[in-house]
């Protein structure tokens, strides 16, 4: 009889471990599944960021283009040799309002754009470039839906979100 209820008792005690395993598990997978909700809210939030700083860059720009009399083409004073590698030694057009635009019209232009602008690539960002030649309309697109559009003749930037 001492036998059967030892063993009994480990077997209990290897129960309550798999429920102790099975248990942290569970809640593991919970904050697994927190944490990576969370990470796409942060990345979502990354377009928000981006729309600050690149109506903070294109005052900057206009306000540079204005001081050096209104050229067709401005070096961009904060060009590095790491971003004018490729993207005509920091020299940026300029429409005759004063602001960017993109040598051709299509999306290598548009991704360009940014890159000369944020100094950041959008594939890097997990952004999608699209270009709408009929209304001269650069949009970035992130992942979640959120849209940044900009406007390449008046130089307005409309920042949509899908929410």
């Amino acid at each position: 009889m001492e036998r059967q209820q030892q063993a009994d008792s480990e077997l209990m005690q290897v129960y309550g471990k798999i429920i102790a395993i099975v248990l942290m598990l569970l809640i593991l997978a919970i904050l697994g599944f927190k944490f990576f909700a969370s990470v796409e809210k942060v990345s979502a939030n990354g377009l928000k960021v981006e729309h600050s700083r690149l109506l903070n860059v294109l005052a900057m720009v206009r306000s540079q283009w204005l001081t050096q009399g209104r050229p067709p083409q401005l070096r961009l004073d904060w060009s590095t040799s790491l971003l004018s590698d490729n993207d005509h030694q920091g020299v940026i057009t300029m429409s005759q309002e004063g602001w960017p635009i993109v040598v051709g019209a299509d999306i290598v232009g548009c991704k360009e754009l940014w890159w000369q602008l944020l100094g950041s690539r959008v594939e890097a960002a997990q952004i999608t470039t699209e270009i709408s030649r009929e209304r001269n309309v650069c949009s970035y697109i992130a992942k979640n839906g959120d849209r940044l559009s900009y406007q390449l003749t008046s130089g307005r930037v409309i920042f949509l979100t899908k929410e």
